[in-house]
């Protein structure tokens, strides 16, 4: 076979590939629009309810000082192959929170749009894109102005008792929505440094822990954040979350990173930083 057939061969299957891609994300955003109409229609009220409840967050409280009876608090930490939607289901029982590893733009990401990532996930399966949209001009517009060179700022929702179902399980959980510093974006057009990243990574997830405590979160649900699309590398995350989680921020009873086992390595790297827990 010459040069230019394998050219177009390659052409041509790329071509298909792209044409599958873009047919899967058209469905799914017709099935986002069904979900969303749905989920108003079934859900309505504890909807409405969430939207009231939600607080919005914007500050960083004072750095705490190391609990020195960290270990006597027996926080169980686990590393799970699990999406975050099936960690909700798993681990009900006493006041949950989960981690919506956010857009900082869009109400659900591209959700709407047939886009699919965690915070997509959570959307497709619970009322929370119902709740998020309600929150475009207060939350999402202002963000828009204050990108921060694409490391963005400390702005989060708390929104309680957020509906999720699977395979006719049910379970209501609060959801921690707050973006991630978007790495790939900041060194890509912002000439960021590892250093300013890792800062406010670091910022980022002591807020993110800040928000749980301060609303008394005892089993926390977390997971690779911002190693998506954001580039966060998995190891670097995880060694910050341990760092607090054993250290300042120890209240919880049980933290699981709900993880699953793919292709990128994001399970081997958090599980091989938490081995001794």
């Amino acid at each position: 076979m010459s040069n230019v057939a394998i050219f177009c061969a390659y052409d041509g299957k790329m071509a298909y590939m792209r044409e599958q891609r873009n047919n899967r994300k058209i469905e799914n955003a017709v099935k986002a629009e069904r979900h969303t109409k749905l989920m108003q229609d079934k859900y309505k009220d504890q909807i409405q309810a969430s939207i009231s409840a939600t607080k919005l967050y914007k500050v960083v409280w004072n750095s705490k000082d190391p609990d020195e009876n960290a270990e006597q608090n027996k926080m169980r930490i686990f590393v799970e192959d699990l999406d975050s939607v099936a960690a909700i289901l798993k681990y009900q029982g006493s006041k949950t929170a989960v981690l919506n590893f956010a857009s900082y733009r869009s109400p659900g990401g591209g959700f709407i749009r047939g886009s699919i990532a965690q915070e997509e996930c959570l959307c497709h399966e619970s009322f929370l894109y119902n709740v998020l949209e309600s929150f475009q001009r207060e939350f999402y517009e202002w963000n828009m102005q204050h990108k921060q060179k694409g490391l963005y700022l400390n702005r989060a929702l708390y929104s309680p008792e957020i509906g999720f179902f699977r395979n006719g399980k049910e379970a209501f959980c609060d959801v921690i929505t707050c973006a991630a510093p978007n790495k790939a974006a900041a060194q890509k057009y912002e000439n960021v440094s590892d250093r300013e990243n890792t800062e406010a990574l670091k910022s980022r997830i002591q807020f993110v822990l800040d928000i749980a405590e301060k609303n008394e979160v005892k089993t926390l649900i977390l997971g690779a954040y911002g190693c998506g699309v954001f580039g966060q590398d998995a190891k670097e995350v995880a060694g910050i979350f341990k760092e607090f989680l054993t250290t300042t921020h120890t209240s919880f009873d049980t933290v699981v990173f709900a993880v699953p086992d793919g292709k990128n390595g994001n399970y081997r790297r958090f599980a091989e930083v938490f081995k001794e827990n």
